[in-house]
């Protein structure tokens, strides 16, 4: 019995000596670290050169001469992974803007929040290049009440760079140099997965810059892909933010959705979401026909018009789709019902009663807005066509709007039926039998046959007889006009222009930058340091110096002598003694 005691004491005793030997050990052993980035990703992935836009290919390959890190970076690396055409490229480099401006003269710095380099080409492209940048340590913190970000202007390292981009499909870089794409956080797995991530945690990402709630949504109906579930929750969550960003970055974005060839998808999506409530209130609203089905409709029909003839699409046009179907429900066109205007209903007052807060609100262009109420106008005076008389009609015809118009008609024809098809039927058949307007061609007049004023100096007594007459004044235009085109006029057998062998070839870089116009002139003071850089830029549009700039007008040396005989020879007719010369400076030494 004391045996088997003694057995039960010492198992126990053993167990417990196992048991903290064993806490022992797992106290010994260092904690599991937590995952931490350990650099991007490469991986080889060459690009074919014909897919490359050559103009940023030279500003990359010029910045890696001087010694910068530079890749094509962001939504360019990402469509050409996809096999789509990029809209536009841009470049990273962790060159400073005013470093890219030294590097380039046809640059120019743009933007307070953001500070950018735009290099400006022959052709009208401009290439947007930015500087690496880092997180700001102040948004880090999710506790604070406004995390909204209104300056990007922390330079940091390529790898900073990429981690503090939005999405993850929107940071891959390209390099150049070998081929490879650089992937800081998946944007590859998600390319394969065809996901919309944010890099981080989606709420804190959208409250410091709630224009990626718009972009998320573009980029999920433009590429098709699916906007990953924890995202999704922080858009809904975040939405009521967007009112407080900038309102032309709104207008752009909305622009974009449209002009990308998924309008429908996107509105579809800003539906779902709630974020066209927040951003279009006017359109949200319910119209007793189906409005927003409608507007759905010609949001789909201008994708297939973009998508089919590659047309632009203007900002006046997408909000004339937007406004239609409300004012459309106000006048009381209805389907298979015969449309009878109502009394006294004035349509331009009905456009800008909904047009002018909308515009107000969005920063609507001027030019815009007016295309956005002739485009309507005309739709609303083309149905019924059987009241109108012919010289409006004809009118109408020569509008530029009436491409725009007629397409509108169309969806109305298929949607409606009834009179809406029979004016489509009759504006379609007018439109091809209207000539197009005829529009007046300046009168080719040489410079030397252009009547010139007489000047106003020789009018007073005795200088008729130094003018010539008319006859002698339009024989010697007419001589003039005939010996520059004789001199114009190129020889039967021109001689050989004999070619400098020690031009540089087309592909040399001093050559192809040399040949780009300068950057567009930029308002400023002088002495200004934040006027880009505090460097004036000459242009071709320079103001030479006048009177009212406190300098003498710039005249050619032959007239001055003429002019002071002139007044010589006045102040010598007229038989009174000279003047007094004057007290102070001025033309007194003109007087003798």
């Amino acid at each position: 019995m004391l045996k088997r005691i003694r057995e039960l004491l010492g198992g126990k005793r053993g167990r417990k000596q196992q048991s903290e030997t064993a806490a022992g050990a797992a106290a010994a052993e260092p904690a599991p670290r937590p995952a931490v980035h350990h650099g991007p990703r490469v991986v080889h992935r060459p690009i074919p050169e014909v897919d490359l836009d050559p103009e940023a290919v030279k500003i990359v390959q010029r910045l890696n001469r001087f010694d910068c890190t530079a890749y094509l970076v962001g939504g360019c690396v990402r469509d050409l992974l996809l096999d789509l055409k990029p809209k536009d490229f841009d470049v990273g480099t962790s060159a400073t803007p005013r470093q890219v401006k030294r590097l380039f003269r046809n640059c120019r710095i743009i933007g307070r929040r953001f500070r950018l380099a735009h290099i400006y080409f022959q052709n009208g492209k401009i290439i947007e290049v930015a500087t690496f940048r880092a997180r700001d340590d102040a948004t880090e913190d999710p506790e604070r009440s406004d995390l909204l970000v209104r300056d990007d202007n922390i330079f940091g390292t390529a790898e900073e760079d990429a981690l503090r981009r939005d999405f993850t499909i929107n940071s891959l870089f390209y390099d150049l140099r070998d081929g490879t794409v650089l992937d800081h956080a998946d944007g590859l797995g998600d390319l394969r997965r065809r996901l919309v991530r944010c890099i981080g945690d989606p709420v804190t990402r959208f409250r410091e810059d709630p224009i990626r709630c718009l972009r998320a949504i573009k980029f999920a109906a433009r590429l098709d892909f699916e906007i990953e579930p924890q995202t999704l929750a922080a858009l809904i969550r975040t939405r009521e933010e967007i009112s407080r960003a900038a309102t032309p970055r709104v207008l752009e974005e909305i622009n974009r959705m449209c002009r990308g060839g998924a309008a429908r998808r996107s509105f579809e999506l800003m539906r779902e979401t709630g974020v066209l409530a927040v951003v279009l209130p006017e359109v949200n609203g319910k119209a007793p026909d189906g409005g927003f089905e409608l507007t759905l409709d010609l949001l789909a029909r201008m994708d297939s018009l973009r998508a089919t003839d590659g047309r632009a699409i203007r900002a006046g046009e997408i909000f004339a789709c937007l406004l239609l179907p409300g004012l459309a429900a106000e006048l009381g066109w209805q389907p298979g019902k015969r449309f009878e205007s109502p009394p006294g209903a004035d349509f331009r007052q009905r456009i800008d009663a909904r047009l002018q807060p909308l515009g107000l609100r969005l920063r609507l262009p001027r030019r815009e807005q007016e295309y956005c109420q002739q485009t309507l106008g005309s739709l609303f005076r083309m149905v019924p066509v059987r009241r109108l008389r012919r010289g409006v009609k004809r009118a109408i015809l020569r509008r530029e709007c009436l491409a725009d118009a007629l397409w509108m008609l169309d969806v109305l024809a298929d949607r409606w039926g009834a009179e809406f098809a029979e004016s489509a039927r009759f504006w379609r058949d007018a439109a091809g039998r209207e000539p197009a307007a005829p529009q007046p061609a300046a009168p080719a007049r040489s410079d030397d046959a252009r009547p010139r004023r007489r000047s106003r100096r020789g009018r007073g007594r005795g200088s008729r007889g130094a003018q010539p007459d008319a006859v002698e004044r339009s024989a010697a235009a007419g001589a003039a006009v005939v010996e520059r085109a004789a001199a114009a006029t190129p020889p039967a057998n021109p001689p050989a222009v004999e070619r400098k062998r020690d031009l540089p070839p087309v592909w040399d870089d001093a050559y192809f930058f040399a040949a780009l116009p300068a950057a567009p002139d930029t308002p400023g003071e002088e002495g200004d340091d934040r006027a880009y850089g505090g460097v004036a830029l000459a242009t071709p549009h320079s103001r030479p110096a006048t009177a009212q700039d406190g300098e003498s007008e710039i005249r050619p040396e032959a007239d001055r002598p003429r002019r002071r005989r002139r007044r010589r020879s006045r102040r010598g007719r007229g038989g009174g003694a000279p003047p007094p010369p004057a007290a102070s400076g001025g033309d007194s030494g003109d007087a003798g």
